[in-house]
């Protein structure tokens, strides 16, 4: 049997916490595969032709989200026309919003014990299909600007601290947006924009945010797309312009995966949107920041098939 193939990032947040994770997943591992660690994304390119010409069964993702997009990325530039193998996520990041919406739960350790176990007996295993969104030639799965990427930005200054810091912050601001101080202003700050959706111009020509998802969940408990996985091929994407104080008064029923019923908030069950900025802004994919640009290009990208247990 070919095998599997595993890329571990040891720099994601849970992986940092246990530097002996990459030997203890190597010794699960054992024959069947192997496990490869990164030290650089440019890394990821080498194994992805090593793992491409061994045509290995199932590939096996150790890190957050931000691991997974450079994954994806890179081996569906590498494999081209050929079809990727099966994905297994492993966990170990500080945002593992796709596993989580997949409804893998568990350890790296444990994750991949129970998967190779299964190979190892030739079981079957429980999968599901989830698309990539390709945004300006790039994969992953969450997209947002505005508001979403200036919060990730102030995450990142602010150094370590995992799921807990993510959570003071967002209180933070939740609360500072009630009191429309200057820092929340300033995170909520609007851009102008034209939106296309499906050949569609939105009515709206300035935001707080434009976001997309192909997964339901975005963080911390929010679900805001769930138009997500309902149709194969489509996307969900939302945008909305509303003062500080008027976005956390409509954050209810997006944090529990309800349309938010309001003049200001716009969405659509999406294949193909088109973002021209007046303005470079940066934007966010799957927690990491990319560098700005003043027009972005989001489609439904290749459906992978995912490996849930």
């Amino acid at each position: 049997m070919p095998g599997i193939g595993i890329i571990l990032n040891p720099h994601s947040s849970a992986n940092r916490r246990h530097p002996e994770r990459v030997r203890r997943l190597a010794f699960i591992v054992g024959d069947k595969g192997s496990c490869h660690t990164t030290q650089d994304v440019l890394d990821i390119e080498a194994i992805a032709k090593e793992f491409k010409e061994r045509a290995i069964d199932i590939l096996g993702i150790s890190g957050g989200d931000g691991t997974i997009h450079h994954t994806i990325s890179t081996f569906l530039a590498v494999y081209a026309a050929r079809p990727l193998p099966s994905v297994a996520l492993l966990r170990g990041g500080t945002m593992n919003n796709v596993a989580n919406d997949i409804g893998v739960r568990g350890t790296p350790e444990s994750i991949l014990s129970n998967l190779i176990l299964k190979y190892h007996g030739g079981a079957g295993f429980q999968t599901t299909s989830v698309h990539c969104l390709t945004v300006n030639g790039r994969h992953g799965f969450l997209f947002g600007n505005g508001l979403v990427a200036r919060f990730i930005e102030e995450y990142i200054r602010r150094g370590e601290g995992g799921g807990l810091k993510a959570a003071w912050l967002l209180a933070r601001g939740m609360t500072s947006c009630l009191l429309n101080s200057r820092w929340a202003c300033e995170l909520a700050r609007r851009f102008d924009a034209k939106v296309t959706v499906d050949g569609t111009t939105w009515p709206f020509r300035n935001y707080v945010v434009i976001e997309a998802g192909t997964v339901q969940s975005f963080g911390l408990g929010f679900k805001p797309f769930y138009f997500a996985r309902k149709e194969p091929g489509r996307f969900h994407v939302a945008g909305f312009s509303m003062t500080p104080r008027k976005v956390i008064l409509h954050q209810l029923p997006i944090w529990i995966g309800r349309k938010a019923r309001s003049e200001n908030y716009l969405e659509a069950s999406a294949c193909d949107v088109t973002i021209e900025l007046a303005e470079p802004m940066p934007y966010m994919i799957d927690g990491e920041i990319l560098p700005p640009t003043d027009s972005l290009r989001i489609a439904c990208g290749p459906a992978l098939t995912m490996i849930v247990q």
